[in-house]
């Protein structure tokens, strides 16, 4: 914008002294609103609206007075600087690189610096995998459905934190672990819990977060940037991933007639979780028996008498989960008998009821990195499945152990 000059700027505040206000000083002046209020601001760090009260685009920085004997102002001083600007938004395309900060002598905060940077890891992420799963879209294998099922029955398979691509060295954290153990480990505990399960009419295969151990090839968790150890590179750990998942799928169908999956965004991979949700959504796009949800932080299904939702964990805490059941799904609980919330995160198995909603969390079958082994978390490992009945609610559980590091054949 070009330079004002200081009788511009004397013309404008004389005007808005002898209006007293914006609206009708523009009016007079012929100026639309705003272009009125750049130039008040400009005549005001100049000033030439004097100094008291506050001057527009300023804000009130330290006042301080001197009183006489009886208490009234002698001398008064105020010190004004330019207001703040406008909330921070990061701009389109950019990821936030770190931020500086300007402390005082008691560590207090006085300004922050926030540096951004290009963001080409997730653009990049989208769209190697769009390119590499674009071949076969709609070209799934066939898998034929089951002769007879029980059409009145849902089987929920929960998967928390698999962490594929999770590495781990057997001396420092008691059991070696790679992308390949961890995969087979994967593919063998989903068979033997498919062969377990009743022959329901629907499959919901619930991925609860985590499925990568890592979001990208930076190898940091994004929001607290902690530091993960991982086994070959990013794309060949997001291609395993999707393959497996694939595998889990048509293990689905040979079983069921109808396979729902659902991926919740976990804190190791929220935008991974999101190009794994396309990439099977691409592959299963021409099979009507296979039906990928939108991949949400939480997801709700209602069976019959029954409700249930889906969160990771690291957003949505347990207390809340039942309050947020009942007032994201108001007619779908005063309809249903029983309420039942899912997540992960916490890689172990917990029960609470809270009001009469059952919130419960999984183990994950993803043996110890060094961060979970030197923090002495332990958990029993184990793969689930939970029938539902549209009338009776839950009627059965079975369940798949993956034995102690020490306890496992050579």
């Amino acid at each position: 914008m070009t330079e004002l000059s200081e009788a511009q700027l004397r013309r404008v505040a004389e005007a808005r002294q002898q209006h007293g206000s914006e609206r009708a000083a523009a009016r007079a002046l012929g100026m639309n609103r705003d272009t009125f209020r750049y130039q008040v601001k400009r005549a005001a760090e100049k000033g030439l609206l004097g100094f008291k009260p506050v001057l527009p685009g300023f804000e009130l920085k330290r006042s301080s007075a001197q009183l006489d004997a009886d208490g009234n102002v002698q001398k008064e001083w105020v010190k004004q600087h330019k207001e703040a600007g406008p909330k921070f938004e990061m701009p389109a395309g950019q990821v936030m690189k770190g931020v500086s900060a300007f402390v005082d002598g008691e560590g207090r905060i006085r300004h922050q610096w926030i540096k951004t940077r290009n963001d080409t890891i997730t653009p990049d992420l989208v769209t190697a995998l769009t390119n590499v799963f674009a071949r076969y879209e709609g070209r799934a294998r066939l898998v034929q459905a089951p002769r007879r099922v029980e059409r009145n029955q849902l089987n929920v398979f929960p998967i928390a934190d698999p962490h594929n691509g999770l590495l781990a060295w057997k001396p420092q954290t008691g059991a070696d672990y790679d992308l390949k153990i961890g995969r087979e480990r994967l593919l063998d505990k989903a068979s033997d819990i498919m062969a377990l399960a009743p022959r329901s009419r629907e499959a919901l295969i619930a991925n609860l977060g985590d499925w990568y151990h890592a979001n990208d090839q930076r190898n940091v968790t994004p929001k607290s940037k902690h530091q993960l150890d991982v086994d070959g590179r990013w794309f060949k750990v997001l291609e395993a991933g999707v393959e497996v998942f694939m595998r889990i799928i048509d293990m689905g169908l040979a079983r069921h007639e109808v396979v729902e999956v659902i991926n919740i965004p976990g804190n190791h991979d929220p935008e991974a979780t999101c190009a794994l949700a396309l990439a099977l959504k691409m592959f299963y796009a021409r099979n009507k028996r296979v039906k990928i949800a939108f991949p949400a932080d939480i997801y709700y299904r209602r069976f019959g008498v029954s409700l249930l939702g889906c969160a990771h964990g690291d957003k949505l805490p347990p207390p809340r989960m039942a309050m947020a059941m009942a007032v994201d799904q108001r007619r779908a609980w005063g309809e249903t008998a029983y309420h039942w919330f899912l997540y992960g995160h916490i890689h172990k198995e917990s029960a609470n009821t809270i009001g009469d909603v059952r919130v419960e969390s999984f183990s994950t079958i993803a043996d110890k990195d060094h961060h979970a082994f030197a923090g002495g978390w332990r958990n029993a490992q184990a793969l689930n499945v939970i029938t539902l009945d549209k009338r009776a609610g839950e009627i059965s559980r079975q369940r798949v152990n993956i034995p102690p590091p020490e306890m496992r054949a050579a």
